[in-house]
Order: structure tokens, then sequence, then C-alpha cells
């Protein structure tokens, strides 16, 4: 790596930290665990490359980092569903069919599909692979956004701060390995744009990890009902409970 990536992946590395930190100390955690298990992984690997070089940044272990990264980011898509739509039955019946026909046509495209390096080596083996599966978890949290706007869903702050982050800069990335694989003198280019891009990303999680958490204009026990895995105050929790809803019923007129 040259100093200038060495220096963004010591921040990187800082910023993980403290949005790990600021997730505890707000005691936002229990909102998305595999978030929690991504930033922990990110801050392992990170260290490793960064530390011994020597020793870790290989070509072994930076498959198996994007391999752990690609498997938590698709994790982290699936639990956002099943928390978000948690109170609505009919939706989240359909996110889960949306999600299991987007893992299967993932799944299908990776291994389905054959690659036919151009390079001839191992490199032009993961710009072929690599996009594939961002591709895949690009389509995860696009699929869940739809399902949020068709069904109105209010969504809790933390998690649409994880899907603002990731949806952009994955698309970028992407983009990015795409055009790689077409014009071998973007290399540098991308070598330089993907660390720096992901420091943004993680310092808007680190903003978002830390920000103190506004509560709606809703009694405590509708919010109680529309997300149950939310901590609400005590005190707020008493009031309203006569007044919550019996079924979980969406917001969209003539959808359950």
């Amino acid at each position: 790596m040259t100093p200038d990536q060495v220096l963004i992946a010591h921040l990187v590395k800082v910023l993980a930290l403290f949005t790990l930190v600021g997730i505890v100390w707000r005691g936002r955690a229990h909102l998305c665990w595999s978030f929690v298990a991504y930033l922990l992984t990110v801050l392992t690997c990170n260290s490793l490359g960064t530390f011994w070089p020597d020793r870790f940044d290989t070509a072994w272990f930076w498959i198996l980092q994007h391999g752990l990264y690609d498997a938590l980011k698709m994790g982290i898509a699936v639990e956002l569903g099943l928390r978000i739509f948690q109170a609505f039955p009919a939706a989240q019946a359909t996110a889960r069919r949306l999600l299991f026909v987007l893992l299967v046509a993932t799944s299908a495209a990776l291994i389905g599909i054959p690659v036919i390096p151009t390079t001839g080596d191992m490199g032009g083996i993961i710009l072929q692979w690599q996009p594939r599966v961002l591709t895949g978890t690009i389509w995860l949290m696009n699929g869940l956004a739809l399902l949020i706007t068709w069904y109105r869903v209010p969504v809790h702050a933390y998690h649409k701060a994880i899907l603002l982050g990731f949806v952009p800069y994955l698309l970028l990335f992407t983009t990015m390995l795409t055009l790689l694989g077409q014009h071998e003198w973007l290399l540098r280019a991308v070598q330089s744009a993907d660390p720096a891009a992901y420091m943004l990303l993680m310092a808007f999680w680190t903003w978002s990890a830390w920000k103190p958490e506004t509560q709606p204009d809703v009694s405590a026990a509708v919010i109680r009902w529309l997300q149950p895995w939310r901590k609400a105050p005590a005190g707020n929790l008493q009031a309203g409970l006569a007044g919550a809803p019996a079924a979980a019923r969406s917001f969209q007129p003539g959808r359950a």
C-alpha cells in the first residue's frame, strides 16, 4: 500500500472504532447485530493489514476479507428487512419472498455464470466475481428501499443511515470495478478513490452512531407497535397503552 492508503486505512480504523463506541454508548447495538459484526470485522481486517502488511497484505487475505464483508452485507440486508417489516405481516411476507429471490439470483450469478478472466490471473477473476456479489447486495438493499416506499413503513433513523451509506458506496464501487475490468489504466484511480470514499462512508456512520435520538411525535405505545425492537422511555411507555392498535396494518390503503 502507498503511504496515502496507509494513512486513510488508519483513519478508517479510528472511525470504525468511534462508530462502535457510539453504537454501544447510545444503546443501538440491538437494532442491527449484523452491522455491529460488520464493523468489528472491518476493524479487525484493517488492523491486520496495516500493522502486519508482510503477512496479511496478500491476495488470499484480500479474498477472505472481502468474502466476509460481502456475507455480512447480505446479512445486514436480511436483518434490516426482518426488523423494519416486523409489525406488518403482509409487507414482511413480501420482503421475505423478495430477499429469497434476490439471494437465489445472486447465488446463481456467482455459481452458474462462468468466470473467464481476461488477464489470465487471479486479479482477472476478482474483477469479474466481485462486481456480481456487490450487484446482488445492491439489489437486496434497493429492494428493501422500494418495499419501504411502497408500503409507507416508518424507518428508524439508524436503519436509514445504514441503507443510505451502503447503497451509494456500493453502486460507485461496483461501477468502478466494472470499468476497471474494461480499462486497466483506471486501476490507479480506483486504488486512490475507493479508500477515500470508504473513509467518508465511515465518517457518516460515525456521525449517525453518535447523533442523539429524537422521539417521534407519537405515543410510546404506537412506537412499540410499529417498532417492537426499539427501546422507548419507561415513562412514555405507560401513556397511550389503551390506544395501541390491535393489529399491524400498512399505511397504504388496501394493504395489510
